[in-house]
């Protein structure tokens, strides 16, 4: 029973991956429908996000994060910066969104053959597209101005799928919540900035204080931040913490799921 209940977890995104994948695609596409670009902002964005990091923190305030690329010179510190904070969107998106997920989709709640358990997901997959196109742009900075790509840096999917099953088991607690709790529409914004914050994403680990650490150990984007840093910038495959996270990620998500499922049956009722 519980074994069966562990395979649903997974195969019910699995068999279900074209709706959500077009839910998805149709959620970024209404983002932009109104604007004068339209989807060109999915590239203009982290690109202009990029070029802001950069002049910042590397031509105003000359940061400098001590890791050394391949060539033996200082990574800029807006790339360093640049993919902290595309991994930190990600989670940030889902607290912001999640809560929401299930209570503005009330005509589909009450549709009996409708699988609810994927509308959380759609913001989750959504996300994961535009770090995707954060992440060519990313590789193209590289190339322009560390002068290198690290043939390791193919393994960003390993904790990049490590984040996505942790936000999925998120998005699924927040959404099953949000129909009960309608202040955590206010709240997970706030806790997003909590997050920013209390990881190592716009400093690094090495300016805690030793009394403080705990903190970045309590925070979920530290080890897939420093890990995607090690793999990116460093070439290291793997990770102190790395095979914890996963198995975080892991249980967080079936977590999420089973959750869900108990809370999905008095959802009509509520709304």
């Amino acid at each position: 029973m519980k074994l069966g209940f562990i395979v649903r977890a997974f195969t019910s995104p699995y068999l279900n991956w074209k709706l959500i994948l077009h839910l998805a695609r149709r959620d970024i596409s209404q983002r932009y429908r109104s604007s004068v670009l339209g989807a060109v902002w999915l590239f203009a964005q982290p690109l202009l996000l990029l070029a802001l990091y950069s002049f910042v923190f590397q031509a105003v305030l000359r940061a400098r994060w001590g890791i050394e690329g391949a060539s033996g010179s200082p990574v800029p510190f807006g790339l360093i910066l640049f993919i902290g904070l595309v991994l930190h969107t990600i989670l940030s998106d889902t607290l912001v969104r999640a809560p929401a997920a299930i209570t503005s989709q009330e005509s589909l709640v009450k549709r009996v053959i409708f699988p609810l358990e994927i509308l959380p997901m759609v913001g989750v997959v959504s996300s994961l597209l535009t770090a995707f196109l954060s992440f060519v742009v990313l590789f193209i900075a590289m190339v322009v101005f560390a002068g290198f790509v690290y043939p390791a840096s193919i393994l960003l999917i390993v904790p990049m799928f490590g984040l996505a099953l942790f936000t999925t088991g998120v998005a699924w607690i927040l959404a099953a919540l949000g129909v009960y709790i309608r202040d955590l529409n206010q709240i997970m914004p706030l806790f997003s900035t909590l997050l920013l914050f209390t990881a190592p994403i716009v400093y690094p680990r090495s300016m805690v204080p030793d009394d403080f650490h705990f903190l970045l150990a309590l925070n979920p984007l530290t080890i897939p931040v420093e890990w995607s840093r090690a793999i990116l910038f460093e070439g290291v495959l793997w990770y102190p913490g790395a095979g914890l996270f996963l198995l975080l990620s892991a249980f967080v998500y079936v977590l999420g799921y089973g959750f869900f499922r108990m809370l999905r049956r008095e959802f009509a009722d509520v709304l």
